[in-house]
């Protein structure tokens, strides 16, 4: 019943650009006015951009880039507070397991769970490995090079293999379910134990 009952609904699709402060702002209110509210709030945004310090553009690359990792994401929040003290929601920012060295994002997690604790929203990060993905395809890699750097990845991985983008929809759902109710400002790390694998 409740399996037919998840397949009968229909997702709101909303295109949009995170670092416009307007799609953002679009994103949310569309939310809302489709559902009449928001229970989870979740920053998955990223894009890979390279560069060296020497390069002429360096500061309009590190803009593009924080607007999209950091800037979304403060935003987005500021927001979806008013929405989720009313749901007692969710925040789950994606991070990565780079992250689990000094990281804006993991902080801001940890300072966000702080203030936002007295209205009834918890505020985790989930610090994903490797995950299969068209990331490295959008930064430009051939599907060559991306399955070659899964596989160096997977054989680093105690099981044996790179995450799947399930894996941490899975994560997802157990940080903002109600079996997580007494979890908040921590970093879930999913990554197939590689963090802790020898070099």
């Amino acid at each position: 019943m409740c399996g037919r009952f998840a397949q009968s609904l229909k997702p709101l699709e909303v295109l949009a650009d995170v670092s416009k402060d307007a799609d953002c702002k679009r994103l949310i209110d569309s939310t809302i006015s489709a559902f009449k509210r928001l229970d989870i709030l979740v920053n998955n945004a990223g894009k890979g951009v390279f560069c060296s310090i020497t390069d002429t553009a360096i500061l309009d690359k590190y803009r593009e880039a924080m607007d999209t990792y950091l800037r979304s994401v403060v935003y987005l929040t500021h927001l979806s507070v008013e929405h989720l003290e009313k749901t007692k929601g969710n925040i789950i920012n994606i991070s990565s397991v780079a992250g689990l060295k000094p990281c804006a994002l993991d902080m801001f997690t940890k300072c966000l769970a702080l203030e936002l604790g007295p209205k009834g929203i918890r505020v985790n990060a989930i610090n994903p490995g490797a995950v299969r993905t068209n990331f490295l395809l959008a930064m430009g890699c051939s599907n060559e090079q991306k399955e070659a750097l899964y596989t160096v990845r997977a054989v680093k991985c105690p099981v044996g293999r790179v995450g799947e983008s399930i894996d941490i929809a899975n994560a997802i759902l157990f940080l903002s379910s109600d079996e997580a109710s007494f979890v908040t400002s921590v970093n879930f790390v999913s990554d197939g134990g590689y963090i802790h694998a020898p070099s």
